[in-house]
C-alpha cells in the first residue's frame, strides 16, 4: 500500500510531465529531451517505492564492548599486563540476527560477520568463524556467550591467537526469549559469571583475561541489494540517454 507522501510525489512529477507535453509535437531534439526526463522520473519513483516497501535482506546488530585486564599468564607478559582500567580491552562485533538454531526455543545461535579487538594496543580482527549463543533458561542460567575462532592477530611469544570468548551469565529473568537482544545488555545483571578471554596456542594456560565493563548495541539495517543494483542500472541508463541527446543536439561540422 502506497503512502500519502509517495502519491503526492508521483502527482507532482506527473504534473511536470503533463505540462511539458507540447514538446512532443515540436522538434525531435525536444522529444529526446522529454524521453530522458521521463526516464529520470521513472528512476526516482522506482527507487523511492523500492526503498519504502522492499524488506531488508538481513538485519545486523553491532555490539561494542569494553573490559579490564585482570589476569595474564607468564608467557604472554611480554605483551600484556594486568590493568584495572575499564577500557584496557575494547572491541566490536557485527552479528546477523537470523537464528541458525530455530528448532530450539531456549538456545539461539547467531553468526558473527565482523570482529575487531584491541587489548592494550594489541589488535586482532575477524577469524575463521564467530558465533553468539543466547540461552534463555530454565534449566540453568540466562547466558550471552561469544566465540570467535582463530582471530587474525600477531603472535605473542611464538603463539598465535586461537580463540576469543565472552561469557556472561545471570538469573533466568534476564531474557524473555532466545532472541538476540537489540538493546544493550545490562552488565551488572550478569551476576553469576562475567568473563572475557583471549587464548593463545594449544592449552588453556596461555590466556589474557578480565571482566566486561560495558556492552553497547546499535542496530543496522542495510539497503536491499536488489534495490541498489536496480537503481544503479537505471541511473546508468539515464546517463546513456542524456549522452545520446547531447550528441544529437550538437550540429554536424
Amino acid at each position: 500500500m502506497k503512502t500519502r507522501s509517495q502519491l503526492s510525489i508521483k502527482g507532482v512529477l506527473f504534473q511536470a510531465i503533463s505540462q511539458s507535453s507540447p514538446l512532443i509535437i515540436t522538434k525531435p531534439s525536444h522529444r529526446i529531451r522529454l524521453g530522458v526526463l521521463a526516464l529520470a522520473v521513472t528512476v526516482s519513483l522506482l527507487l523511492l517505492t523500492g526503498v519504502a516497501i522492499s524488506p531488508a535482506t538481513a538485519m545486523t546488530i553491532q555490539y561494542s564492548f569494553t573490559g579490564t585486564v585482570n589476569q595474564v599468564t607468564h608467557r604472554l607478559s611480554s605483551t600484556f599486563s594486568a590493568s584495572p582500567i575499564s577500557s584496557a580491552m575494547s572491541g566490536f562485533m557485527t552479528v546477523n540476527t537470523t537464528d541458525t538454531n530455530p528448532l530450539n526455543a531456549n538456545i539461539g545461535s547467531y553468526t558473527v560477520t565482523n570482529f575487531s579487538l584491541n587489548i592494550e594496543g594489541y589488535t586482532a580482527t575477524m577469524g575463521t568463524s564467530g558465533n553468539i549463543e543466547v540461552r534463555n533458561g530454565p534449566p540453568g542460567n540466562d547466558q550471552f556467550n561469544v566465540t570467535v575462532n582463530t582471530p587474525n592477530g600477531p603472535t605473542v611469544s611464538s603463539l598465535a591467537p586461537r580463540i576469543f570468548e565472552i561469557q556472561l551469565r545471570g538469573p533466568n529473568s534476564l531474557f524473555a526469549s532466545d532472541t538476540l537482544p537489540i538493546s544493550s545488555p545490562s552488565i551488572t545483571s550478569f551476576t553469576n559469571r562475567n568473563l572475557w578471554r583471549l587464548v593463545f596456542g594449544a592449552g588453556a594456560n596461555r590466556t589474557v583475561s578480565g571482566i566486561i565493563t560495558a556492552v553497547t548495541a546499535v542496530a543496522v539495517v542495510p539497503l536491499p541489494p536488489a534495490v541498489i543494483l536496480f537503481g544503479t542500472a537505471l541511473v546508468a541508463l539515464v546517463s546513456l540517454g542524456a549522452g545520446n541527446w547531447k550528441q544529437r543536439k550538437t550540429p554536424l561540422p
